[in-house]
């Protein structure tokens, strides 16, 4: 993502200098070598799973001296695209589901000679909002991710400083007190802005009373709650992830049409093998909409300057996604500490994906971060190391700073709002109001609340990821209707992309209510 960026720091660690940066490639081929060539969309989805990640981070050594080279990512993005790296379970029922996952993977379409493609990043044009805020603002070059492994533990780390052992996702209950109720108890404020099915449903201790579930909030309400100066100590905005409800090739003329998706995750911005190589850069895609998706957060902050001269706005992302990196992650860091929750170890016994045993000392990649503000010059470098578990501490520092830490990895993270060093805030900030999303047509939008076509080639895919969040939209539906939410509908819709939408709308609805319990 900035890889290419010509930082006019010269100690930022990009691509742009040093190197060789490449990677071995397939089966003892030729190395392959980082080129800004990168497209908006893939024909597979990086592994990026605990194991994958071990492999892509390629560790040499023994013992203490044991470390990661980062000299694996070819290979791995080559066995994903060959179909040779199905998922492996443990447990009482993992030999079932192995054979059902075999199963289903060997329908899956598979292609040779795709490995080199995650060795390209984005020219610094395709991603025109976030390099222009990295370049006015601050960005940190040494920001990692907190897991070597997939997205629920690393947003759990940034939440709460801890995966609870967690290093691929388990959708389960996670009951770990969270830098939320932290604030909370100091006398500090809160809100969580979202879009669709959220993953920080993971925490029910955050929804499951009325107090809490009103500070849940529409993601469309932060320009307004922006605009009136009204936000609290700690907002956390999460994208939309549904899946595109359009074909794998994005396009109308056979059957496909643009959702409402903000994700830039690899695989909500997939096109099929055969059409990557011919792929129009100018097609809408999710992964253009992510960019909208920031653009809107800071010309929201940015239209009440009273407000921004008081606000970090910081953009990360939660994982690697399996994509290059040539900056091996730091080892001898922290684990948080702590014991695996009774929930989780009953769970662990009945079924678990087989990995690696992991100690949680060792970050995982590099993912982007950019801190903005009108406290912080232009073209601010932060090189020291970071992880997720920096924005709790972060927060702690700002609102509690009587308050204990969450876990250990929370105690040693560092902080970064020390970026914002201006007494006086800047006036000549970045309008970057062209890259605000524009509203639909109106035949745009009635086909994107069509169903996907039923059958056939043209028939829209629903990426693997995504049935986590309607597995976890599922949890929340049925706890709903436990605690007797009347919102929560007592027949669920048909198909779990439709089902999870419907679990989010009565949630909104039902965060209103408690906002409103007289209206």
């Amino acid at each position: 993502m900035l890889g290419f960026l010509d930082h006019p720091d010269p100690a930022f660690d990009g691509l742009l200098s040093g190197g060789p940066h490449d990677n071995p490639g397939w089966d003892g081929g030729a190395r392959v070598a980082a080129a800004p060539e990168a497209k908006k969309v893939l024909p597979f989805g990086p592994d990026h799973s605990h194991d994958a990640v071990m492999e892509q981070l390629a560790l040499a050594g023994r013992g203490r001296r044991r470390h990661p080279t980062n000299s694996g990512f070819v290979v791995s993005y080559e066995r994903k695209a060959r179909g040779l790296a199905p998922a492996r379970l443990d447990g009482l029922l993992g030999p079932l589901l192995n054979w059902w996952m075999q199963r289903k993977q060997a329908a899956t379409a598979t292609a040779a000679g795709r490995g080199p493609l995650v060795m390209l990043g984005q020219d610094p044009g395709q991603v025109p909002v976030l390099s222009q805020l990295a370049l006015q603002f601050a960005v940190c070059d040494r920001w990692f991710c907190s897991v070597p492994g997939e997205t629920w533990p690393n947003r759990n780390y940034l939440h709460a400083a801890t995966s609870d052992g967690e290093t691929n996702i388990e959708i389960r209950t996670y009951t770990n007190r969270t830098i939320f109720e932290l604030l909370e108890d100091s006398g500090a404020s809160w809100r969580i802005y979202h879009d669709d099915t959220p993953q920080a449903w993971a925490f029910p201790a955050l929804w499951d009373t009325p107090a809490q579930h009103a500070k849940w909030y529409p993601a469309s309400r932060f320009a307004e709650h922006a605009a009136a100066g009204d936000l609290p100590s700690y907002s956390f905005i999460e994208p939309n992830h549904r899946p595109p409800l359009h074909t794998l090739d994005h396009h109308p003329a056979v059957g496909g049409s643009p959702d409402v998706s903000t994700s830039q995750h690899p695989e909500n911005n997939l096109v099929s093998n055969a059409a990557y190589d011919t792929f129009d850069p100018a097609t809408d895609t999710d992964f253009a909409r992510g960019e909208g998706l920031i653009a809107t957060i800071y010309e929201a902050l940015r239209a009440n300057p009273g407000l921004f001269a008081r606000t970090l706005l910081l953009i990360t992302y939660d994982e690697h996604g399996g994509l290059y990196d040539h900056v091996p992650p730091p080892t001898g860091v922290p684990a948080p500490g702590g014991r695996r929750s009774a929930l989780a170890r009953i769970l662990h016994a009945i079924w678990h994906r087989r990995v690696r045993r992991f100690g949680f000392t060792m970050l995982g990649p590099r993912v982007p971060a950019v801190i903005v503000s009108p406290l912080i010059e232009p073209g601010t470098l932060l090189h020291q190391v970071h992880d997720h578990a920096s924005v709790p501490a972060t927060l702690r520092a700002l609102f509690a700073p009587q308050a204990k830490p969450l876990t250990r990895r929370d105690a040693w993270a560092p902080r970064f709002h020390e970026a914002a060093t201006r007494t006086v805030p800047r006036t000549d900030l970045p309008d970057l109001s062209a890259y605000l999303p524009t509203a639909p047509t109106a035949a745009a939008t009635s086909a994107a609340a069509a169903p996907a076509a039923p059958g056939g080639a043209g028939q829209g895919q629903v990426p693997h990821y995504y049935r986590d969040f309607i597995e976890q939209a599922d949890l929340v539906s049925e706890r709903l209707r436990q605690v007797g939410e009347p919102e929560i509908p007592a027949r669920p819709a048909p198909g779990g992309v439709q089902r999870a939408s419907q679990t989010s709308a009565a949630f909104n609805q039902a965060a209103h209510r408690h906002r409103h319990p007289s209206s």
